[in-house]
């Protein structure tokens, strides 16, 4: 009798691990790097997006130009996924959103339905133009559209905030705030408030789009994303959205003589944990 109970007994605990690692397994984040480059990038390089999953949640943030044929490439379902978060309307973050919505819509009529579409001020209005001109297949399942604008949302484990970045008029940044802290810079120039916005993330997505001597306002060079991250007091930095001339392999050393914590330089398809 009493080695029946000790056998049943372990087998009760046994039962509660493998549930805890399967609970376990599933709140477990991974964020694949779908495009690193910009429009003027070779094919190596895509422009800037990225896949966020947690568990069986899956996201996207930015959605430009072959980013439907990279998740395709990873074999991702594209009715998995729940949710697109848009950091600003310029066609390289989200000319693939009307293929996206279509390629969902011939697999299943009503996925649209289930997927909810967050973006700056503008949203609306910018995604009733582009639905207009399609007709009524999507007309008939209509995503959710929900408006940035200082509000907090939900997504998965997440608490999800934004920040105005000034690159356009209505761009801006996301910060994801769970067990870990993530922030993803979209298009952005140098700006103090921003950085304070993402102070103390563990990973900041930071655009890192030209040389210094080749300065454009609106977009960070490598010193400034350096010193961002810096400032940010950031724990891992992963610099992405690069224009060729500053797709050097000395990219690494020009920003650590200002950060210098773990410095990941993005490429296609990577993974970040």
């Amino acid at each position: 009798m009493i080695s029946f109970c000790c056998t049943r007994l372990k087998l009760i605990l046994k039962l509660i691990k493998n549930n805890e690692n399967e609970n376990k397994s599933e709140v477990l984040v991974n964020i694949t790097i779908l495009g690193s480059g910009t429009l003027l990038s070779d094919v190596s390089r895509k422009p800037c997006a990225f896949l966020f999953q947690q568990g069986r949640e899956k996201a996207l943030l930015d959605l430009g130009p072959a980013i439907l044929y990279q998740l395709k490439s990873l074999r991702i379902d594209v009715l998995e996924l729940n949710a697109v978060f848009f950091t600003h309307f310029h066609p390289d973050h989200c000319a693939d959103l009307i293929p996206f919505l279509l390629n969902r819509y011939l697999l299943h009529k009503e996925a649209n339905r289930h997927l909810t579409i967050y973006g700056p001020v503008g949203l609306k209005s910018w995604f009733a133009t582009m639905a207009g001109l399609q007709g009524s297949w999507l007309q008939q399942a209509l995503p959710r559209l929900v408006e940035m604008d200082g509000n907090k949302v939900n997504w998965s484990n997440y608490e999800v905030r934004t920040w105005p970045t000034h690159h356009t008029a209505e761009s801006i940044a996301y910060r994801f705030n769970g067990e870990k802290t993530y922030f993803f810079s979209g298009d952005t120039g140098y700006e103090q408030d921003l950085i304070e916005f993402a102070r103390g993330v563990d990973v900041a997505f930071l655009e890192c789009s030209h040389r210094d001597e080749d300065k454009m306002d609106g977009h960070l060079t490598a010193s400034e994303a350096g010193q961002f991250a810096d400032w940010a007091q950031a724990g891992r930095l992963v610099v992405n959205h690069l224009y060729p001339e500053n797709d050097t392999d000395d990219l690494p050393r020009r920003i650590s003589r200002f950060y210098k914590g773990p410095i990941t330089v993005a490429a296609d398809l990577m993974d970040i944990d």
